[in-house]
């Protein structure tokens, strides 16, 4: 086996939702790790300011660009900043999401603002990194881009809106990677299980964690719940050459859940 493979020297990576502690910093980490000079996109200029500079410690250049992906303007200056910095865009790694309102009546599930919120982050936002970022991947002559999914497009966990959502993902995986193809881009997902992220396990939620959060490792085969990097592994291996030959593919990472 070649190691070599997962090599990701000279590659520029650019990673949504990358400024908490989730899949998306995770992912950036990793792929660092590995080589890769990374952009990282969120909303919160602070908390990326600070992830640079933590990826740095990789031997990397890193940079940010603060953005609201539901603004298709500012999604397309995000893709321009990162090939201005970087000359390049090879990998895009699109890890921002949104729980929403879990609806506990129908009515609730019909909540208009909830609706239109989740989905303008979660699907439009995923569409207009796609729109703007494949025609630069496409440069590469070996893009690859990833979408992070959720067990609720196979299970119709979360509400209706986040459920409509991480649905179409799926569907657009496929899609996607046969109409990019000819760019020679590859197109796949990664669908996590129950991940510890900042997200489940907010700053100062420690109680309610423990309670209602981390009893949910027993349903799950493997007895643990997933880490942020259980998932960055599979982003990596979905960046790289070792996956050369894999497109339109959802990769479950989930413990053994969906078992």
């Amino acid at each position: 086996m070649n190691l070599d493979q997962f090599s990701m020297e000279g590659r520029v990576a650019l990673i949504t939702g990358a400024s908490s502690e989730g899949i998306g910093k995770a992912s950036a980490r990793v792929l660092a790790e590995a080589g890769a000079n990374v952009f990282l996109i969120a909303r919160r200029e602070d908390r990326l300011a600070e992830a640079v500079e933590e990826i740095k410690a990789y031997g990397v250049e890193a940079g940010y660009c603060a953005i609201d992906v539901s603004d298709p303007e500012q999604c397309k200056r995000a893709i321009t900043e990162c090939v201005s910095r970087f000359g390049r865009l090879d990998v895009i790694v699109l890890a921002h999401g949104i729980n929403g309102l879990n609806g506990r009546t129908i009515d609730d599930e019909f909540d208009m603002e909830n609706y239109r919120n989740v989905l303008d982050i979660n699907l439009d936002g995923v569409f207009y990194m796609l729109k703007y970022g494949h025609k630069e991947c496409a440069k590469s002559d070996n893009g690859s881009i990833i979408l992070v999914n959720s067990l609720a497009s196979l299970h119709a966990a979360g509400s209706a809106a986040y459920t409509a959502a991480k649905g179409a993902i799926k569907a657009w995986t496929k899609f996607f990677a046969k109409k990019l193809a000819p760019e020679k881009i590859r197109v796949n997902a990664v669908i996590p299980g129950l991940i510890e992220t900042e997200m489940t396990h907010p700053e100062g939620m420690d109680e309610q964690f423990e309670k209602f959060v981390a009893p949910a490792a027993q349903r799950i085969p493997l007895r643990r719940l997933g880490q942020p990097e259980d998932i960055a592994n599979g982003v990596l291996y979905l960046a790289s050459d070792a996956s050369q030959w894999v497109t339109g593919s959802s990769i479950l990472i989930d413990g053994g859940e969906m078992a």
